[in-house]
């Protein structure tokens, strides 16, 4: 049941972030540079999500 939860929550973000925003693969290395990079991508989507929700 958890599963089937998180699976519904998680994935649509993940395709949005695919397909709204081109964010396809990391090009970078470390799980530091990694991790800059993913909050970033999260940023820009939160942000779009904020705009479209704002106007």
């Amino acid at each position: 049941r958890i599963f089937a939860q998180r699976k519904v929550d998680v994935e649509p973000v993940f395709g949005q972030i695919k397909a709204c925003l081109g964010y396809k693969r990391c090009n970078l290395r470390g799980k530091r540079q990694v991790k800059i990079d993913m909050g970033l991508v999260l940023m820009a989507n939160n942000l779009l999500k904020y705009g479209k929700r704002s106007t």
